[in-house]
């Protein structure tokens, strides 16, 4: 097998690494246009697909995988001589990260204690909060938050889907089995959520004589609809992980989801601590984004 340009080998790698044309423009810094066209062009040079679309991602075929194991051959090539050539740096000083209260709760907080764990001499500062953050102020060096459209002068890129469900308790359901949303006591976020995707569903959808309970925390909501109090718009990720409550779909005509994106001012993208931080939680969500979004 004969390659033209040896570069094509990497746009093979990342797109088989990470599965959709969004994650792999982000990893290679072009557009995505720019992913698709190198590997139809592959693909045409080579006579043959090297992948498959399945829903929104891309899978690897069988005769990608001399390409992919060159590709892994070089990247090696090209670590050993960066590590002969200098010792890694040691990150160190303060580095402070914000994200919402349900996604810290959704496995967030295990990945940002394995970060901190392969970086020991880094002090991090968690921000956990559902207020909008301004970090022109420098409120946050890195934040991972829900978005449906992040400010301009932030960058980054959208992760995964973040997946909303309709809960309650069982014994809410026992004694309210209602299968209108008009039937049924709803739980709500507080004003300070109101202009979010899952704030606006809420109120677009739920009559006001039916909303009778609301909080700044979807934790808050969560126990509220524990107790038996009411139904509840709630982050499945979060929600999968509280025994005591069930799903109610019938409840929700079309599924709802809004954007986990992983941010930063564009002035702090190439600091070191930013840089190893973005990276790392990058690839650690994106594994889990089946979980985000409630597959």
């Amino acid at each position: 097998m004969h390659v033209q340009n040896w570069d094509d080998y990497r746009f093979v790698a990342v797109l088989a690494r990470t599965g959709t044309l969004a994650e792999a423009s982000a990893l290679l810094g072009v557009d995505r246009s720019t992913v698709q066209r190198r590997i139809k062009a592959l693909e045409a040079s080579l006579g043959f697909p090297l992948f498959i679309k399945n829903g929104g991602e891309y899978q690897a075929l069988p005769e990608a995988q001399p390409i992919l194991s060159a590709a892994r051959t070089l990247e090696a090539a090209a670590s050993g001589a960066v590590q002969k050539s200098a010792e890694p740096a040691i990150l160190s000083g303060n580095l402070s990260v914000t994200t919402t209260d349900s996604v810290y709760l959704s496995g967030v907080s295990e990945m940002i204690d394995e970060f901190q764990e392969m970086h020991p001499a880094l002090r991090i500062d968690v921000m956990v909060t559902n207020r909008k953050l301004n970090l022109d102020r420098l409120e946050a060096d890195v934040a991972l938050r829900p978005s449906d459209s992040p400010p301009d002068n932030f960058v980054g890129r959208r992760i995964c889907d973040l997946a909303f469900g309709v809960y309650s308790s069982r014994a809410y359901l026992e004694n309210n089995p209602g299968k209108r949303r008009d039937q049924h006591s709803w739980l709500g976020v507080g004003e300070n959520m109101l202009n979010t995707p899952p704030g606006r569903w809420f109120d677009a959808h739920v009559p006001p004589e039916r909303q009778v309970y609301r909080a700044d925390s979807f934790i808050a909501i969560a126990e509220a609809c524990r107790l038996g109090r009411g139904v509840a718009l709630l982050p499945k990720a979060y929600a999968a992980k509280l025994p005591d409550l069930m799903p109610l779909d019938h409840l929700m005509d079309t599924p709802h989801a809004t954007g986990l994106w992983l941010l930063t001012h564009a002035d702090m993208r190439n600091n070191p601590r930013v840089r190893a931080c973005m990276d790392f939680l990058g690839r650690r969500v994106s594994r889990a984004k089946r979980r985000f979004a409630g597959e």
